[in-house]
């Protein structure tokens, strides 16, 4: 479903669709004409689609979901896309120290072959889910949609829990993004977004076991959040949820190799 409005006086358009990648999206474009920012957002919209498409693991025809169901019998070529996506998984579950993992398992029995750019599971069980990483490209997408077409001024924001802010509010410095505790509704901080990203992880009374330990094998249960603050909201969403899943001790040497990342850690009611 998709809804679209534009404001005349403030030349703000407003768009929102949903379900997508697991939640809703909602696209606030300020400064222009509205059939300018209309076109705007039907650029969006199909990215969107389109990159859901790619990553979801619930949709039979994906390549995603070509991987779950073949990679552990013969190896499986994927697109251009896709690999650089997978290379970048493998990247970051080398550097946090195996809390962002793909499979939830073990990434160490995925087989990347740079040669023909295909990948091979070295167990029957194994899957993976790009879940925890499709929001934030998508975010990644779409920046660069409005870079291209001189959008300056923009929120998008999936579900609250992925948000890029384009340059300010049109009322402000910045844009004001508050964060909530999901069990009490209390607002427990309010950050500035100005330029970057905010990606936010963490358990709710709806969800309360979404977020796995590759570790342990085991539901991530405390009553907490993360939320990361800023400039590639991959990464963002990388270090959101290995803050989730990494204990105490971990998280200064992982943090050491994202220097430019504000972090936020939360303990919940």
């Amino acid at each position: 479903m998709s809804y679209s409005n534009y404001y005349t006086d403030s030349q703000l358009y407003h768009g929102s669709m949903s379900p997508v990648m697991g939640t809703e999206l909602d696209v606030l474009l300020i400064g222009g004409e509205e059939a300018f920012l209309s076109s705007v957002w039907q650029i969006i919209q199909t990215e969107v689609v389109r990159l859901n498409g790619l990553l979801s693991c619930f949709d039979e025809d994906s390549e995603v979901s070509k991987i779950n169901r073949e990679a552990s019998v013969y190896a499986v070529n994927v697109s251009d896309e896709l690999w650089q996506l997978l290379i970048d998984c493998k990247r970051y579950y080398e550097s946090t120290e195996g809390c962002f993992d793909i499979t939830a398992n073990d990434f160490s029995k995925v087989l990347l072959n740079d040669k023909d750019k295909s990948i091979y599971f070295l167990a029957e069980t194994l899957k993976i889910d790009l879940g925890g990483i499709g929001k934030g490209y998508a975010l990644k997408k779409i920046s660069e949609i409005l870079e291209r077409e001189k959008v300056t001024r923009a929120l998008v924001n999936f579900g609250n829990s992925s948000v890029l802010a384009v340059g300010t509010h049109p009322c402000g410095d910045y844009w004001a993004v508050g964060i909530d505790n999901p069990f009490t509704h209390e607002r427990m901080d309010n950050l500035r977004l100005h330029d970057n990203t905010l990606t936010t992880s963490g358990n709710t009374p709806t969800h309360p076991k979404h977020i796995i330990n590759p570790k342990t094998g085991m539901f991530v249960e405390e009553h907490k959040m993360a939320s990361v603050i800023g400039p590639d909201p991959v990464v963002g969403e990388v270090l959101s949820t290995t803050l989730m899943v990494a204990d105490e001790k971990s998280i200064p040497s992982i943090m050491k190799k994202f220097d430019l990342y504000e972090i936020h850690l939360y303990k919940l009611c």
